[in-house]
């Protein structure tokens, strides 16, 4: 086989207020995040990885197909069966993560935005993403969400859906 990276679960709409003064809240952004897995048998290194989500615009139309929000992590090699969470927030402020969002997961990497990043008035299209030797892009994987996740909620994936609810399945 080889490695093999799946988008498993995604927390799109932390609990509790997102902003405070007009700011987002450093806490709300680590908790905004999506755990990819290696479901393969050989190690990837993450600098090879791209997540992407959908630009939407007025009335949820699709602006772009996929839009890179996070990429390399050169430190990181993800071995057969490791999961990373990628949290939206900054590096700097992990020591403000919750229990919840920093449990259940071999490695963290931080996408450092300073703004949320996960559509919840549209959902969300989420794609990974790598490029070959012969400079041509090739999609991982892919799973999306629906328009308002249930706040505080921890969607996972059902065949290419991550849906509310789902008892979590044996890996």
């Amino acid at each position: 086989m080889a490695w093999k990276i799946q988008i498993t679960q995604a927390k799109p709409n932390p609990a509790g207020k997102d902003k405070s003064q007009g700011r987002p809240i450093a806490a709300q952004l680590l908790g905004e995040w999506v755990d990819l897995k290696n479901i393969g048998d050989a190690a990837v290194s993450l600098s090879t990885l791209h997540l992407a989500q959908s630009k939407f615009g007025p009335g949820c139309q699709l602006k772009e197909r996929a839009s890179i929000y996070w990429n390399r992590v050169p430190s990181i090699a993800l071995s057969p069966g490791e999961t990373v969470r990628v949290h939206t927030g900054h590096e700097s402020d992990s020591y403000l993560m919750s229990t919840e969002d920093r449990s259940g997961v071999h490695h963290h990497a931080y996408v450092n935005n300073g703004n949320f990043v996960l559509n919840n008035d549209c959902g969300d299209n989420l794609s990974l993403w790598w490029q070959g030797n012969d400079k041509q892009w090739h999609q991982d994987d892919a799973a999306s969400y629906d328009a308002y996740p249930p706040e505080g909620q921890i969607l996972r994936r059902v065949g290419s859906k991550l849906m509310p609810g789902v008892v979590p399945a044996r890996w």
